[in-house]
């Protein structure tokens, strides 16, 4: 009787150890796997990125004097765009896209998937915080405005992979340049990590579509 209880309480032990291993397996290989798989059949008009982009930490003041850093990023989604309050098209009707698909997302979505928009200024020479905070707020109030001092802002923009080029057409004053710039919007996941880029040019439905499709994922 003794060895038959053994034997079976034996059993048991080997059967629990087995259901462990088996969790531990499931959780730890198979389903992130699953999950790596499913994200990288998401489809979106832009560069999605299966497995995020970390990024060191940087610091910008927001549009109403703020700290912004790496930080801000984390606990939520961010749309982040580069540009400048002189832009003449690319930056306006950028964020007007980025206003009707986040005024279109609050009908649909819960505040906590709603994104943060945040747009960094390439031209702290001429953007100060105030021209900043009244160029961001005029298309929506909920969205963020920043500026970092050259070197800061450079540094940022080169580990996004994001091309700034000063233009100085001849005959014009030293503050009458036109600055070329990339036109993506950038997509942060809740961890603060790189997730997609959305290419320009740049319109509500798809947005909406491709962001849904991601958070989804």
């Amino acid at each position: 009787m003794q060895e038959r209880s053994h034997g079976k309480l034996i059993g048991l032990l080997l059967l629990f150890v087995a259901a462990i291993v088996g969790f531990v397996i499931y959780f730890g290989v198979i389903k992130p796997q699953q999950q790596y798989h499913a994200r990288a059949q998401v489809k979106i008009d832009g560069v999605f990125l299966p497995a995020p982009k970390e990024i060191t930490d940087f610091n910008l003041t927001d549009n109403k004097g703020n700290a912004f850093t790496k930080e801000n990023l984390k606990g939520r989604w961010t749309m982040m765009f580069f540009g400048f309050t002189n832009c003449g098209y690319v930056c306006p009707t950028t964020l007007s896209a980025l206003n009707k698909m986040y005024q279109s997302l609050q009908k649909d979505l819960s505040e906590n998937q709603l994104p943060q928009v945040l747009f960094i200024s390439v031209d702290p020479d001429r953007d100060s915080i105030k021209r900043i905070n009244s160029f961001v707020s005029s298309f929506n109030a909920n969205f963020i405005g920043a500026r970092a001092e050259i070197e800061e802002l450079a540094a940022l923009e080169k580990q996004l992979n994001i091309a700034v080029v000063k233009m100085m057409p001849p005959g014009k004053g030293k503050d009458r340049y036109n600055i070329d710039h990339s036109a993506e919007i950038l997509l942060f996941n809740p961890d603060g990590k790189l997730q997609a880029y959305f290419s320009f040019p740049h319109e509500a439905p798809q947005m909406i579509k491709d962001y849904k499709a991601i958070i989804a994922a």
